[in-house]
């Protein structure tokens, strides 16, 4: 196992942890910490996009990408839940403070502002994760055909030599076929 598969998994196993965490809070609607943790959890999941996206062995990453896919579903599932949690919880003291309606809309705004931004960070991340992965396939690919073209010339160089040889050996066989007759 690869250093780089073992930081995966150690990614993965404090991921879980916190994921059940979550969970546990959310469901006990103890949700104080929740909105830390989540941010926590979705750093944890870039880094291990980050982990998938620099293995070598194209099966291994197509493995690891899909289990990173499958995890961020589940944060934003997650997210959903502790969004609906906290809105609950806000609307419950919104009925004893009638006139904090205002504040409420203002709080909804920012909150939803507030994901607009984590989305487009999320979406950046991962932008720049997969252009990472493209940019070292490309310069893999570029020194392959580098390789193949220095062959090529060394071929190219080995046929004119080989041409020149053959052209003497004519010269050389019609001189002396002349000779002979």
């Amino acid at each position: 196992m690869s250093s780089t598969t073992s930081s995966f998994d150690a990614y993965q196993s404090e991921l879980l942890s916190i994921t059940e965490q979550i969970i546990s809070r959310i469901q006990s609607k103890d949700v104080d910490e929740v909105d830390d943790m989540l941010q926590q959890a979705e750093d944890l999941v870039k880094q291990m996009g980050l982990e998938a996206r620099g293995m070598d062995d194209a099966i291994v990453k197509r493995d690891l990408l899909a289990k990173v896919k499958e995890y961020k579903a589940q944060l934003s599932k997650l997210r959903s839940e502790y969004e609906s949690a906290t809105l609950f919880k806000t609307d419950n003291n919104s009925h004893n403070n009638t006139g904090s309606s205002s504040i409420l809309d203002s709080q909804s705004t920012v909150r939803s502002q507030n994901e607009t931004l984590l989305n487009a960070r999320s979406a950046i991340a991962e932008t720049e994760g997969v252009a990472m992965g493209i940019t070292e396939d490309l310069n893999r690919q570029r020194e392959t055909m580098k390789n193949a073209h220095g062959r090529v010339n060394e071929v190219a160089d080995m046929a004119e030599k080989g041409d020149g040889i053959l052209k003497g050996m004519l010269r050389r066989n019609k001189f002396w076929q002349g000779k002979l007759w």
